[in-house]
């Protein structure tokens, strides 16, 4: 017994850290994993109630769905109701896909004779082996369909209002979301913010300040003198890039603290990201500052900062 009962619970824990996991990348919640480890190691007791009749009243309809409700409140402990509401909606909408796509690999991968007498009444039940297969299946759609529908809903032509903190100063301006910049620094594989140097001249050093007002920022051994005097004071990356039409160089970008967006009514948080300085204007009229990659609101770290 003692064998069943942990092989019960690895297999519980194992699901359920899968459904809160996906759960988080799709509502783009962030949490400590701590919590999520938590909490699925609280959910994986769950079916030992099975083993104590006084408890039997754990598994109906209803108390089924005051457990849900408990085990998406520990995980993400979310504040806000609309964000609590949309994120017991996706637990929901994995766990579904979860259990269909086993059921499917089950029934796909026998025979109509091998399920007929297999079957043995109240205890059937689909082996471990096509659930985790199907875990995995619902992962890979889950994630295709979340893709699909991020490309989808993303605007090319978004303008969207962006606040960059640094050293405990803060700049505002408005972004354009744009698809065609996919530009990534090459070392950290983050994605970059270009943004103009006139919007976020006052978070910078004034060494740095200096190269840019007197349009030295394609002298390497300017740059080099100010990457070594700088020091800790920002973390500068040189990011090189390529562009239609023109020659291929380099852009000098720094790491922010964090920057906020506000989107949809919400504002939210991104912090694996760099911003590159541009020493001239993104827009003839004005109308935005900075070109935002789409793969920052389609990933990274980011959390929606609750009132």
């Amino acid at each position: 017994m003692y064998v069943v009962a942990e092989y019960l619970f690895i297999e519980n824990f194992l699901i359920n850290y899968a459904i809160l996991q996906s759960t988080k990348i799709i509502t783009r919640t962030k949490t400590k994993k701590s919590r999520i480890f938590i909490t699925s190691t609280i959910a994986a007791l769950y079916p030992f109630v099975l083993f104590f009749p006084i408890l039997s009243f754990l598994t109906n309809f209803f108390m089924k769905i005051i457990i849900s409700i408990l085990i998406v409140k520990l995980a993400y402990n979310s504040k806000s109701l609309s964000l609590y509401l949309k994120q017991l909606s996706a637990f929901y909408v994995v766990s579904f896909v979860f259990a269909g796509a086993s059921i499917g690999t089950y029934y796909f991968t026998n025979s109509y004779e091998d399920i007929l007498f297999n079957y043995t009444g109240i205890n059937h039940s689909i082996p471990m082996k096509y659930i985790f297969l199907g875990v995995v299946l619902g992962g890979i759609m889950i994630t295709g369909i979340v893709q699909y529908y991020q490309e989808k809903v993303s605007k090319e032509k978004e303008l969207l209002d962006v606040t960059i903190y640094l050293n405990n100063q803060k700049v505002c301006f408005t972004a354009l979301t744009d698809t065609g910049n996919s530009l990534i620094e090459p070392i950290s594989k983050s994605p970059v913010f270009v943004v103009e140097y006139r919007v976020i001249k006052d978070l910078l050093p004034e060494r740095l300040k200096n190269i840019y007002d007197n349009n030295r920022e394609d002298d390497f051994i300017s740059i080099q003198g100010v990457l070594g005097d700088i020091g800790d004071e920002v973390i500068l990356r040189l990011i090189p890039f390529k562009a239609v039409g023109a020659k291929n160089g380099i852009l000098l970008g720094f790491k922010p603290d964090y920057i906020t967006i506000l989107e949809d009514e919400s504002e939210k948080i991104y912090d694996d990201l760099l911003i590159g300085i541009f020493n001239d204007r993104l827009s003839h009229d004005d109308q935005y500052n900075g070109l935002l990659n789409i793969s920052i609101l389609n990933g990274g770290d980011l959390s929606v900062k609750e009132n």
